[in-house]
């Protein structure tokens, strides 16, 4: 399972987002009440860009990649915000490669097709797990 390292959880992060709109228009209908009504709009211009922020963070905090690998076939199961992609191969016939790039991602070939993975995992730790599925499709075959 390669997933992405979130400090908070989607609902922890909407909690923590009412909290600061709670503070943020209990502040602003203060200085409104006092005559300052600008502040006001403002605070409604922030709310939205951190809110907006917020939602595409907690849209893409439960992305992953889960690899299967038995002796009958290799799953790879991608999800993407809400898009969920599931590649089923058979494992005698991959190869496993890295690119060549600055931050290179695990390369999965498989009869004309190339499947990316690793993507939310630290570059300096893709290398080892690139080996590690080369190590295991070799101990199947």
């Amino acid at each position: 399972m390669l997933k992405r390292n979130c400090a908070f959880t989607p609902w922890q992060f909407g909690v923590f987002y009412c909290s600061l709109a709670t503070v943020t228009l209990s502040i602003a209908a203060f200085w409104t009440a006092l005559g300052a009504w600008t502040v006001l709009p403002f605070a409604g211009i922030d709310l939205i860009a951190v809110g907006s922020a917020v939602l595409v963070y907690a849209r893409h905090a439960t992305d992953y990649e889960r690899i299967v690998i038995s002796p009958e076939h290799l799953i790879i199961e991608t999800a993407l915000a809400s898009h969920l992609t599931v590649v089923e191969l058979n494992p005698r016939w991959i190869r496993i490669t890295l690119q060549e790039k600055p931050r290179p991602k695990i390369e999965i070939r498989s009869a004309g097709q190339v499947i990316i993975v690793g993507t939310h995992v630290p570059a300096h730790r893709r290398a080892g797990i690139a080996a590690e599925m080369r190590r295991y499709i070799a101990q199947l075959g």
